[in-house]
């Protein structure tokens, strides 16, 4: 990675699965989000860039650029234009990014009043999707920026989806190690029935198979809830469980 700076920016570096559970250690879906918390966050201004090697294969995929003129991402990145004038699109948190958007060689996040849908005619923040090369092979992925205008930025975070041809979504990977905690939640299986414990009630939980298919689903109500398994076939499931707005991935066998 390089970039025009003096700071030293430190990187978390952890693996999430295709379904952005954000749980270290589970890696058995099919796809895998390489996400990257830019630690503590560039805060870019006149002159400034920030460029991004996804992959760290000593490429760079991406570069957030600032010159006295625009704030413009350098790289194959999702945006609309003609005629040399490009802008690249504010995409909102859950954007799939695939094949079938329109990439440009570069796209404006800022110039002058902007354009539709770019960062400056949209609002501050948001995602900007972009796609690379891997040994000759496709894939995607997303830069998380804030704070934007013609002259600063803000980079937060970026993630790709590891699995080549597979889209991402914006935002995909993204999850604290502080949302990834419910207070006092345990969780047993016995007898093809999932028994989930917690200090707060709990709110709801979503189970998948290690394809990423949805397989059940069940509101919940209280502080000790349970799943009935029976309908499931024999396997591996990674079930996420919500309270009070947090997120925890659990991975089961039946």
């Amino acid at each position: 990675m390089k970039k025009n700076t003096q700071s030293k920016l430190s990187k978390k570096l952890v693996k999430y699965s295709a379904l952005s559970l954000a749980l270290a250690g589970i890696a058995d879906a099919s796809g895998q989000i390489d996400f990257t918390d830019v630690d503590p966050d560039f805060e870019g201004g006149l002159n400034d860039s920030f460029a991004i090697d996804f992959d760290e294969d000593g490429v760079d995929d991406v570069t957030i650029a600032q010159t006295d003129i625009y704030l413009r991402a350098t790289g194959n990145v999702v945006g609309s234009g003609s005629g040399g004038i490009y802008y690249a699109a504010n995409l909102s948190e859950g954007t799939l990014i695939s094949a079938v958007d329109s990439f440009q060689a570069f796209g404006d996040l800022c110039y002058g009043n902007g354009y539709p849908n770019s960062f400056c005619a949209t609002g501050p923040e948001g995602f900007l999707g972009v796609q690379f090369d891997i040994s000759g092979e496709t894939h995607f992925g997303w830069v998380q920026l804030a704070g934007i205008d013609s002259e600063n930025f803000i980079l937060l975070a970026y993630a790709y989806e590891e699995t080549p041809g597979v889209g991402i979504e914006a935002g995909d990977g993204i999850l604290s190690l502080e949302d990834n905690t419910i207070e006092g939640l345990t969780s047993f299986v016995s007898n093809g029935v999932l028994t989930i414990n917690a200090r707060n009630p709990l709110e709801n939980i979503t189970i998948h198979n290690v394809n990423g298919q949805v397989v059940a689903s069940q509101k919940l109500a209280s502080t000790t809830e349970t799943v009935d398994l029976n309908a499931l076939s024999t396997g591996v499931y990674i079930a996420t469980v919500q309270s009070e707005g947090r997120l925890k991935a659990i991975k089961f066998v039946k």
